[in-house]
């Protein structure tokens, strides 16, 4: 398991240069040095960056947010993960480096089989990078199922609200929805009733008194709320 960070110039150190950083990743796990530098190239190569020689012997000062970006996936893969756990990659880059950032992780899954998690609120990437989706409200999993299926179909109030908050070009004048009040704090969060309901514009006594279960409510679809019935 690997994992890309969201702030790439957190996640850098600041005061060391780019290839040792990358290398010490293999390092730990077995690598020679002469291994380790020779992956090292290889995945500053993979993921786009020309001259990647020279890059191993600059600082992250000098290099731009889309630049350090690649350089985090580049260390991600030096072990050969099976899974690649990337949060939040795209959310502090202009737009067109964020679909760089996006047809990499594209080519990367269909080169090397890495399997993706993509912990992210933009549902535009979710739905070029992922295959299913997991829809978290107040650390719980509140609707499920294939990707295209969830957005063009979403069942549970919450992501409808989601889906329904992306501006359309084509309704210009349309004002976007408003879920009142806020995310219910740890100590908050009550087990017997409905973590949203007090926030559901569909809420009624029944959420308030019972905590809906995880209900499939067709073969790929399932959704956690008390008025979504079954299909099939």
């Amino acid at each position: 398991i690997s994992m890309i960070f969201q702030d790439p110039l957190s996640a850098l150190n600041p005061l060391m240069k780019i290839g040792p950083q990358i290398m010490e990743t293999g390092i730990a796990h077995g690598m020679t040095k002469v291994e380790a530098h020779k992956k090292a190239v290889e995945n500053l190569t993979l993921v786009g960056i020309a001259g990647a020689e020279g890059i191993m012997n600059v600082f992250p000062k000098d290099l731009s947010g889309g630049m350090m970006q690649r350089v985090l996936i580049a260390q991600s893969l030096m072990n050969n993960p099976k899974l690649l756990i990337a949060d939040e990659p795209t959310t502090a880059l202009d737009a067109t480096v964020q679909a760089e950032i996006i047809e990499i992780l594209i080519s990367l899954k269909e080169k090397t089989g890495t399997s993706l998690l993509l912990i992210t609120h933009d549902l535009g990437v979710v739905s070029k990078l992922c295959s299913r989706i997991y829809v978290m409200y107040a650390g719980q999993i509140i609707e499920q199922g294939e990707t295209e299926e969830v957005l063009k179909n979403p069942l549970h109030p919450y992501t409808k609200a989601l889906i329904g908050t992306i501006p359309d070009i084509n309704q210009r004048n349309r004002k976007l929805p408003v879920l009142h009040g806020i995310v219910p704090s740890l100590s908050e969060r009550k087990c017997l009733t409905c973590r949203f309901a007090e926030r559901c514009p569909e809420c009624n006594t029944k959420c308030v008194i019972f905590a809906p279960n995880m209900e499939n409510v067709t073969q790929n679809h399932g959704v956690r709320c008390n008025f979504v019935s079954r299909k099939f």
